[in-house]
């Protein structure tokens, strides 16, 4: 009997002690975590967004008689853009982006006009207007660091203008006008800066030339002025944001 008590007891001891080789057995480690790596920005995706800034026209006139005239005018521009850009390698990216904006560009000069049949010649007032301004253009950028696009675009170009040449012959005032959409090309280079998570800062300039052209001016009513060489060229200076989805 005391050497059953004394071997139970043995056994007890051995399960109840610290350290033993049974509790050694049944530690369990804790798994070592790792940060996850962060995920390195890309320029690839689509933005849609909106700019201001301003414009001025470079522009001039040349009538029946050979008389040119400059006519130049400063104004007001804002509207929309939205496109998509793809970053090929490390650095480069290339996109496509439509823009739409309406300007206040508007211009009156004094000026001639002259009957063919006749051989009149009367004073007038000509005066033109650009309130919109588009483009459909591809861009060529550079990521000069992390967060920091240097681009170079160019492409189609759209403006409406409003053009009309009042002038008084002897049976009245008379204001022949045409609204016409010209078709050109536009070129321009800025900076992109990406500031916070879907968002960036876009500043640009843009050269728009919508080439030499003559245009025709009627009242609807037999009074015509035909506009033999319109030239119409414009510069804007543009800030914006685009929200990247």
């Amino acid at each position: 009997m005391k050497h059953c008590v004394t071997a139970c007891v043995g056994v007890v001891l051995a399960l109840a002690l610290p350290g033993t080789g049974s509790a050694a057995d049944l530690a369990v480690k804790a798994p070592i975590l790792k940060a996850a790596a962060p995920v390195p920005f890309t320029w690839t995706g689509c933005y849609v967004g909106g700019h201001v800034g301003g414009v001025v026209s470079d522009d001039r006139t040349t009538g029946v008689l050979g008389n040119s005239v400059s006519f130049s005018s400063a104004g007001f521009v804002g509207g929309g853009q939205i496109g998509c850009d793809y970053q090929f390698t490390s650095s480069w990216v290339v996109g496509v982006e439509g823009r739409a904006a309406w300007t206040s560009l508007s211009n009156s000069h004094a000026g001639i006009v002259r009957n063919l049949v006749t051989g009149a010649v009367l004073p007038s007032q000509f005066t033109m207007s650009n309130d919109m301004l588009a483009s459909a253009t591809v861009r060529l950028g550079y990521a000069v660091a992390e967060r920091w696009l240097v681009f170079v675009r160019g492409g189609a170009a759209w403006t409406r203008e409003k053009i009309d040449d009042a002038f008084t012959p002897p049976a009245g005032p008379v204001d022949p006008s045409a609204t016409t959409t010209a078709t050109g090309w536009t070129a321009g280079t800025g900076v992109d800066w990406a500031f916070a998570p879907h968002w960036s800062a876009v500043f640009e300039y843009d050269y728009y030339d919508f080439g030499n052209r003559s245009v025709l001016l009627s009242n609807g009513a037999g009074s015509n002025v035909n506009i033999f060489s319109l030239k119409d060229r414009i510069h804007a200076v543009t800030a914006g944001v685009n929200y990247h989805f």
